[in-house]
């Protein structure tokens, strides 16, 4: 077994504990997720970097605890002077002339939720994130390193069928041999309106600050809709456009949700 296949099948397992304590009785959803994202940019370089990034995701609520496990994998074609990701680093402004494609398993990454607020028209909730090391640095799919995040977020349905929402994190990077990785504070605000019963439109902004000292921070905007196909079935769209020479040029993708 190889080291994907270890640590992905011991995540599989960690995963499997967390909702375990279903069996009492009590009430629980799981929902499976399938995704695909493309995303291209100079990142500040002549050459563009594109990556195609394809997920299988497992998430677990019960009370007011959710447990999400994601197993990606990816392909990027650029001068190899970016490593892939949940966020694509940019280690190097210019890299090779020769474009290179690389594919393979991309990091694991895991997250606990808990609501910490749940009332009429205010949800809060605090995520911890841990990005596990199982794509392959040698191939710059990944750091080959792990990544902790925290971050708080709020939802306030301000009017019928209107929300905001907005969050704050810390993600703090492990450093590769002969990288130092800042850790770095993000944040997100959007809105969500739901346009009918079965359709849901809205629009996110992203920022990160820059791994290194001297690069420009990560902004994006990202416009998406959610059609509910079925009770227990939803497929969202959305595309991304990026406004910093550390943010994607532009990029898009689709998630189906299946709930049991």
């Amino acid at each position: 077994m190889n080291r994907f296949s270890k640590q992905a099948a011991a995540l599989v397992c960690a995963f499997a504990a967390c909702t375990a304590f279903a069996d009492d009785g009590s009430a629980g959803k799981f929902t499976f997720g399938a995704g695909a994202d493309y995303s291209t940019g100079k990142y500040g370089g002549t050459q563009s970097t594109d990556v195609s990034y394809y997920s299988v995701s497992g998430r677990y609520e019960i009370d007011r605890w959710t447990a999400k496990l994601t197993l990606p994998w990816m392909r990027i074609t650029g001068p190899g002077t970016v490593v892939g990701g949940d966020r694509p680093i940019v280690l190097d402004g210019n890299g090779s002339p020769t474009r290179v494609s690389v594919s393979g398993f991309g990091d694991v990454v895991g997250a606990l939720t808990y609501t910490v607020v749940e009332a009429s028209n205010l949800m809060v909730d605090v995520t911890g994130k841990v990005k596990f090391p199982t794509a392959s640095e040698t191939d710059g799919l990944g750091t080959g390193k792990t990544d902790y995040t925290g971050q708080v977020d709020a939802y306030w349905t301000v009017a019928s069928g209107f929300t905001l929402f907005g969050g704050v994190g810390y993600r703090k990077f492990g450093d590769p041999a002969g990288v130092d990785f800042r850790n770095v504070k993000s944040a997100n605000a959007g809105f969500t309106w739901k346009a009918a019963d079965t359709l849901t439109a809205g629009m996110s902004f992203d920022y990160r600050e820059a791994v290194f000292a001297g690069r420009d921070s990560m902004r994006e905007v990202t416009p998406f809709v959610v059609w509910k196909l079925a009770p227990t079935t939803k497929i969202q769209i959305y595309a991304v456009h990026g406004y910093s020479r550390s943010s994607v040029d532009w990029g898009g993708g689709m998630v189906l949700l299946q709930s049991f």
